[in-house]
């Protein structure tokens, strides 16, 4: 069992764009929503949300749509271990898991569009763009196209036998998942690299070569003064992105009980929340508000021997080390981006389902 969950764990760290903030954060997320939303006035919000999940919370659905990728044919995985491991199932719940694993057939993760590439997109960090100024890095199925696509599913304007198989149900636990991953800054910006390997702003006549949401990018931080690579355990090389998935999460909220950390980040409101425009338009303007923090998440750091194949649409490898100067460590920093951005998803979530569903 021991050797199951460690596998489990590394599976969950490497595993490409789509595990943003990890486990934790994305329950986290879940558990403000279902805490915000657990007032007399949601009372038919609830109600509905109860019966589209067959019980089940907001919280214990936030990690599904990661979980799921346990469905994909292992020659399509290349993070698949090679210790033996349990499939998962969504226990207790059938009907749920039929609907899920018809969405992951709708969308197999080999085929065009895949579920993987939904939840992210690659805006580049390079230049002052926002997602509606260029065209590299994005696609019609990012996560910029399917959230709305969901709120639609959920209002009735798109009926629940479509070509990707989101019902209602999948379309709530697809959100509960997905505003977790668009307030992480790595699943929205990428740095990009020219054949010579520095930094650039693509265009769509040359697009360069991307950082995969920092995926490609071995990470060193200083760490008591210490250029120190960031590592997944004792002995394997971290990426930017998987520091972001995991570590800031537990630089932001440390050992602490999760009831607890939860009913304090939803009972505080969070600054600059609100968005102030209709459901339809939340992906992009949220995409747009985390490109500062993307951008800064790229720009504190210098990136060295970086390596390109021409067969290829990404960088296949390189280095990413913090930059030595005074002010506020890249640690301090990401960690404090993490906890604020966590608790912000949270608020939006419910506030999404309040209005989708009312």
């Amino acid at each position: 069992m021991k050797n199951f969950i460690a596998v489990l764990i590394i599976v969950g760290l490497l595993a490409g764009n789509g595990y943003a903030y990890g486990g934790r954060g994305h329950r986290l997320v879940g558990a403000i929503a279902d805490r915000r939303l657990a007032t007399p006035e949601n009372d038919v919000v609830n109600k509905k949300l109860k019966k589209l999940l067959d019980g089940m919370t907001l919280e214990e659905v936030a990690t599904l749509p990661d979980n799921i990728k346990d469905w994909d044919p292992k020659k399509d995985d290349p993070y698949n271990p090679q210790l033996p491991r349990e499939p998962f199932k969504v226990k207790g719940h059938p009907q749920i898991e039929a609907q899920l694993r018809a969405f992951v057939n709708a969308n197999p993760a080999a085929g065009k569009p895949s579920h993987h590439e939904f939840h992210y997109t690659d805006v580049s960090v390079f230049a002052n763009e926002k997602y509606g100024d260029g065209q590299v890095g994005r696609s019609e199925f990012d996560i910029v196209h399917m959230i709305p696509f969901c709120i639609r599913v959920l209002q009735g304007k798109v009926p629940e036998k479509n070509k990707r198989a989101i019902t209602k149900t999948v379309a709530v636990i697809l959100l509960a998942h997905y505003l977790g991953d668009i307030h992480q800054p790595l699943h929205v910006g990428a740095e990009y690299f020219n054949a010579a390997g520095k930094a650039f702003q693509p265009t769509a006549g040359n697009p360069g070569f991307g950082d995969q949401g920092g995926n490609k990018l071995t990470l060193s931080l200083f760490v008591k003064g210490k250029l120190t690579p960031f590592k997944f355990g004792q002995d394997r090389l971290g990426n930017l992105h998987g520091y972001w998935d995991s570590q800031t999460v537990t630089d932001a909220f440390g050992p602490g009980a999760d009831n607890q950390l939860a009913d304090e980040l939803a009972n505080k409101e969070p600054a600059n929340w609100k968005i102030h425009s209709p459901l339809e338009n939340w992906a992009e303007l949220l995409a747009n508000e985390i490109m500062p923090l993307a951008r800064e998440a790229h720009a504190r750091l210098e990136f060295k021997n970086i390596k390109t194949d021409t067969g290829s649409s990404d960088i296949t490898g390189g280095d990413a080390v913090e930059k030595k100067k005074s002010g506020v460590p890249y640690e301090k920093w990401a960690s404090d981006t993490a906890k604020t951005e966590i608790q912000k998803a949270g608020w939006r979530l419910a506030a999404l389902l309040q209005e989708a569903l009312k």
